[in-house]
């Protein structure tokens, strides 16, 4: 007994989350080889966006002419894929010959002959990420049930893409923030809204004279340090108060240092208020 779309679904989920550990590049491999064979398709290509240049971009392709495809770009005016990608709507051709927007171009070049398409809009996260096209079903015509599978299975794709994406960035800003709060010529440290030490960079280290970073543990440990530190975040965390270039003196191992601090709310990268902070230099030689 055939498999139902629901199953495939199911089967095709499965392998996506396997894949999810690769690149975007391997998740758009993936829907297009494990795809076809689902709709019974004979090539498919997934096509890259460029938002910017209005241009798409053979990223993977398979079938009898795929591999030559890799590469090659053309405008958002040309084509089936083209009216996806202007339109974002997932569009259905069971006679391409004799629809005004497919082209030949592609036909004319490779010897390839497109029959029927499926054209979906791969997007996520409000974001267009390209257009994926599944080409000549061995039934000879495609099915709205087809395009209801496809536009499911390309979503699917999409948001995993999406989210690499995120995740990437986050990581790499957390560490363009840490490289930077390392190398500050002050000292910096931060907690998280729980009071839990997220930052205590190495000038930290040295005006309090501690081999000890902090990391992880709550702020109330600062205070065999400095009872002012905690009092100064304690301040940001709850009672949102924050300030500018203040003082307080503190005792380093037998010595007295007059510590010059401001104190912050530290943010994530959509504004919202993540913990609290304080930067300070030693100004008792000043």
């Amino acid at each position: 007994m055939s498999e139902s779309r629901l199953e495939m679904l199911a089967k095709f989920s499965e392998g996506l989350f396997a894949e999810a550990s690769g690149s975007g590049d391997e998740l758009w491999n993936f829907l297009t080889r494990a795809g076809a064979p689902m709709l019974g398709c004979h090539a498919a290509s997934f096509f890259e966006a460029d938002e910017v240049k209005k241009t798409l971009t053979f990223k993977t392709s398979i079938g009898p002419v795929g591999a030559d495809l890799v590469g090659v770009s053309f405008t958002y005016q040309e084509g089936v894929a083209g009216d996806c990608a202007r339109t974002h709507q997932a569009l259905l051709v069971n006679d391409a010959e004799n629809d005004l927007r497919f082209t030949n171009k592609v036909d004319y070049g490779t010897g390839f002959k497109t029959k029927c398409i499926l054209s979906l809009p791969a997007l996520a996260g409000g974001k267009f990420l390209g257009v994926m096209e599944f080409i000549n079903t061995v039934s000879g015509s495609f099915s709205n049930d087809d395009l209801l599978f496809a536009q499911a299975i390309t979503t699917l794709t999409a948001r995993e893409v999406y989210i690499k994406k995120l995740e990437a960035t986050v990581k790499q800003l957390n560490l363009k923030g840490e490289s930077t709060i390392n190398n500050l010529s002050g000292g910096f440290i931060g907690s998280d809204l729980e009071g839990k030490i997220i930052f205590f960079n190495p000038k930290a280290k040295e005006i309090f004279e501690t081999g000890d970073d902090y990391l992880g543990q709550n702020v109330v440990k600062l205070f065999q340090l400095c009872p002012d530190l905690v009092n100064a975040i304690g301040a940001v965390l709850k009672q949102n108060k924050t300030v500018h270039r203040q003082e307080f003196k503190c005792s380093v191992n037998g010595k007295e240092k007059m510590i010059g601090y401001s104190s912050i709310n530290i943010k994530g990268i959509d504004g919202t208020v993540i913990g609290a902070g304080v930067i300070f230099q030693d100004i008792t030689n000043i």
